[in-house]
Parts: structure tokens; sequence; C-alpha cells
């Protein structure tokens, strides 16, 4: 064989065999590591997106823990408007020295039955009273201002002579209630 012609049969065999190997090389090893390449970016991209979402809600927590600490004043607060038990002992030092700081002399306090009303009880009490009747509006608009949520119903007046304290000229019935937290 010439020269030239086994030159040319080497150049076309070395080229075939690098050829060969080339797409060994890419069909082996260069594409399977491009899809794992590709693969792991997309998981760095949806890793670096949740990261940024978990920052963001990480700036969001002092907000969170503010909002949750002034919300848990405000229920301490409601908590006292409207009580989880029915308190009679400290509805009774309530009454007494709004009372006494008013000039309204209690004549009967009963208790009736609660009445549920969904989300909380009323609990009436049946009032009788001798007092003035500016005293009686002083003694009504602090009971209804105070931290404890009452309501005054059904107020019914007479005129009444008290012999002890003639200031005293309205005799007042109505029915005083007060809240309670139903869980």
């Amino acid at each position: 064989m010439p020269t030239k012609n086994r030159n040319l049969v080497i150049l076309v065999a070395a080229l075939g065999l690098i050829g060969a190997i080339f797409y060994s090389y890419t069909t082996l090893v260069a594409s399977p590591l491009n899809k794992t390449i590709d693969q792991e970016k997309r998981d760095v991209a949806d890793l670096s997106q949740r990261l940024d979402v978990a920052k963001a809600r990480a700036g969001q927590l002092s907000k969170i823990q503010a909002e949750m600490a002034g919300l848990q004043v405000d229920v301490a607060q409601l908590a006292k408007q409207l009580p989880k038990d029915p308190e009679v002992p400290s509805l009774l030092r309530i009454l007494t020295h709004r009372s006494e700081a008013f000039g309204v002399s209690v004549g009967t306090f009963a208790p009736q039955k609660a009445i549920s009303r969904g989300l909380y009880d009323e609990m009436p009490y049946n009032v009788t009273m001798i007092t003035s009747f500016p005293s009686l509006g002083r003694f009504l608009t602090a009971m209804g201002k105070g931290d404890r949520l009452f309501a005054a119903r059904n107020l019914a007046l007479t005129s009444a002579v008290s012999k002890t304290d003639p200031g005293k000229t309205v005799n007042a019935t109505f029915t005083l209630v007060a809240f309670k937290y139903h869980e």
C-alpha cells in the first residue's frame, strides 16, 4: 500500500477513533453529568427560594411576637370584664363599695337563675335600694363604667320616705345583670 493511502487510512482511523472517544465521552460522561448539574441547579434554586421565604417569615417573627404580647394583654383586660367564674364575693364587694361611695342603701340582693347566651352567661340579681335620684344615677353609671361588665334592666322607681335619711326619696327596684364567659 502506498504511503499516501496508508496515511489516509491512518488519518481516517484516527478520526474514527477520536469520534468514537468523543461520542463515548459525551454519552457516557458529559450528558449524565450535565443532567446531574441541571438537577442540582434546580435543587439549589428551590432551596434558595425556600430560604428566602424562611428569612421573610423570620423577619416577621418579632412583629408576630409583639402582636401576641399585645393580644395577651387584651385577653387579660377582657378577662376582668368577662370573668370565667361567677365571682359572687367580688360582685358583692363591688356593689357594697359603690353603694357606700354614692350613698345608696341596698335593701335586697337576690340572685336569679343564670341565662346562657352562647359565648357568655347572664347572671341576673334582683336589687332594691333606697336613695336619692342623683345618687342612683351616679351609682348606675359607676356600675356600668367599671372594670367588670354590668347592666341594669327593668328599673322601677317609686317615691319613698326614709325616716333615717330624709335625702333618700327614691325606692329603686331593678335587675342587675353580671356577665360570665361561657366555656
